[in-house]
């Protein structure tokens, strides 16, 4: 175990609920004030990633996400045992961003909406809306790898700016289908706080997957390799 595991802890803790409250709070936040609800969240989950990512970066990498943990213990850029250690917070933190948003908001904004819950339309099937989610998930743990690991890319601070667009992009054309969680850390707070778990599978396979998909492409097609020479 790393020694500052705890600080890396904290810090995805406070990554992870600022996603849940900056991005399931924008939607609910649209809703309220009859606003587009998929450019209200595209924006607020890009900020909330981009302005976290940044601020997290120096501690922890910003990771915030278990799908881009994952993604980053099977290319071994991060320890297993403080992988999980750093999964476990991320999912106490949106569990605590659950709760405060069921706390700040009111009840006939948060319950139709079950808190921002991440949910499936009734336009696609949610085999559909899993492979959705792999796909958003993949693009996201791609353009961390090619932004944040390789050192060819801006840098792991900086790197937090694209990543953030991505998740815009993605909402844009995938939030209406799913709810755009591409983690289970974003689906899992508001469904334990509303008790809304339909099509739970949905928001762990397809980002976990992604997010490993993602990565391994990255790692293994475009990060250059040492080359040894004979002789």
């Amino acid at each position: 175990m790393e020694e500052d595991w705890w600080r890396k802890g904290v810090a995805e803790l406070i990554g992870a609920f600022g996603l849940v409250v900056g991005g399931a709070g924008s939607v609910l936040a649209a809703t309220a004030a009859g606003q587009p609800v998929v450019l209200f969240a595209a924006f607020g989950h890009a900020f909330t990633i981009a302005v976290m990512g940044t601020a997290l970066a120096p501690i922890s990498g910003g990771q915030i996400s278990p799908a881009v943990t994952l993604g980053l213990i099977v290319t071994r850029h991060q320890r297993a045992d403080t992988g999980v250690v750093i999964i476990a917070f991320q999912l106490l933190g949106s569990l605590l961003g659950g709760f405060v948003l069921r706390w700040l908001y009111p009840g006939e904004i948060t319950s139709p909406l079950h808190l921002a819950t991440p949910a499936v339309a009734t336009a696609i099937t949610p085999a559909g809306a899993m492979l959705l989610e792999l796909l958003m998930t993949f693009l996201v743990v791609f353009v961390v790898f090619a932004t944040a690991i390789d050192s060819r890319g801006m840098g792991k601070t900086l790197g937090a700016i694209p990543i953030g667009l991505t998740v815009g992009v993605d909402w844009l054309f995938g939030g209406y289908f799913t709810g755009a969680a591409m983690s289970p850390g974003r689906w899992l707070g508001p469904a334990v706080a509303s008790g809304f778990f339909d099509n739970w599978w949905v928001y762990w396979l397809g980002p976990l997957l992604g997010g490993v998909i993602g990565a391994a492409v990255y790692e293994h097609v475009f990060r250059p390799r040492a080359v040894i020479r004979s002789g």
